[in-house]
C-alpha cells in the first residue's frame, strides 16, 4: 500500500520516467548471453553491443537480475577506480568510489562532458518497486550558461555489487577501496534516452527552487 501511494504521488509530478521492464524473450536471451560471455568472466572486456534493444534496457536488466552496479565516466581507459573525496547525495563527505544501481543515471554521467564544464550539475534518481517490477524517476539539470553541445561519448563500467555499501540515497553506492571493473560498455549521447529533456538552471538559483520547478513545471 505504501509503494502504491508513493507511485501515485510521484506520477503526478513532472519527473522523467522509465516504466517497469517488460522485455520480450528475445531480449532476455540476448542480454543473458552478453552477460555470460562478457561480464561473468570478470576480465574487463569491452562489451560488443549488437542488440537492437536500447542500451539502458540492457543495463536495467543487469541491475535487476545480476549482482552488479555501474559507474559512468568520460574516460574509456580506466583499469582501476580509485576512491576520491566526494559528497554523498545527503551532503555527507566521503572518500570513495561511487556507483549506481540505475542505468540511466550512470549514463548521464558517462555522456556529460566534464572537461571545461563550469557550475553545478543537479540530478535525482528515484526507484520504486511495484507489482510489475521497478519504476524509475529522474531529474537532470545543467548550468544555464553551458553550451548545448556539452555531450561526449562515454563508458559505463560494470562493478561487483558485493564490494559496495549503500550511500546517501537508495540507488547511490560507495566503495572505500580501489576496485577493478569486471566489464565495460561504450555509450554515446544517442544512447541516453532523455537528452532533449535535460533542464537548465541558474547558478544563483537555490537547489530547493530547482527541484520545485522540476516537480511542478512540465519540461518544454
Amino acid at each position: 500500500m505504501k509503494n502504491f501511494i508513493m507511485k501515485m504521488v510521484l506520477d503526478k509530478f513532472h519527473f522523467l520516467k522509465v516504466p517497469e521492464l517488460d522485455l520480450p524473450p528475445q531480449a532476455i536471451q540476448e542480454f543473458d548471453e552478453m552477460y555470460e560471455k562478457h561480464i561473468s568472466v570478470e576480465k574487463c572486456h569491452l562489451i560488443p553491443y549488437k542488440s537492437e534493444y536500447p542500451k539502458y534496457l540492457f543495463l536495467h536488466y543487469l541491475i535487476e537480475n545480476k549482482n552488479v552496479l555501474f559507474h559512468g565516466s568520460n574516460d574509456s581507459t580506466i583499469r582501476k577506480l580509485e576512491p576520491k573525496v566526494q559528497t554523498l547525495f545527503n551532503g555527507k563527505p566521503v572518500r570513495a568510489v561511487f556507483a549506481a544501481s540505475d542505468g540511466v543515471w550512470s549514463m548521464f554521467f558517462a555522456v556529460m562532458n566534464k572537461k571545461g564544464y563550469e557550475g553545478s550539475v543537479r540530478n535525482l534518481c528515484l526507484t520504486l518497486p511495484t507489482k510489475k517490477g521497478i519504476k524509475r524517476y529522474y531529474y537532470f539539470s545543467v548550468n544555464k550558461n553551458q553550451e548545448d553541445n556539452c555531450w561526449i561519448d562515454g563508458t559505463i563500467y560494470i562493478l561487483p555489487k558485493d564490494r559496495f555499501s549503500q550511500g546517501g540515497i537508495k540507488d547511490e553506492w560507495i566503495c572505500e577501496s580501489t576496485i577493478e571493473p569486471i566489464s565495460k560498455l561504450s555509450v554515446t549521447q544517442d544512447d541516453f534516452p532523455f537528452l532533449d529533456k535535460i533542464r537548465k538552471h541558474k547558478e544563483t538559483e537555490s537547489i530547493v527552487k530547482t527541484i520545485a520547478r522540476a516537480l511542478l513545471i512540465k519540461p518544454s
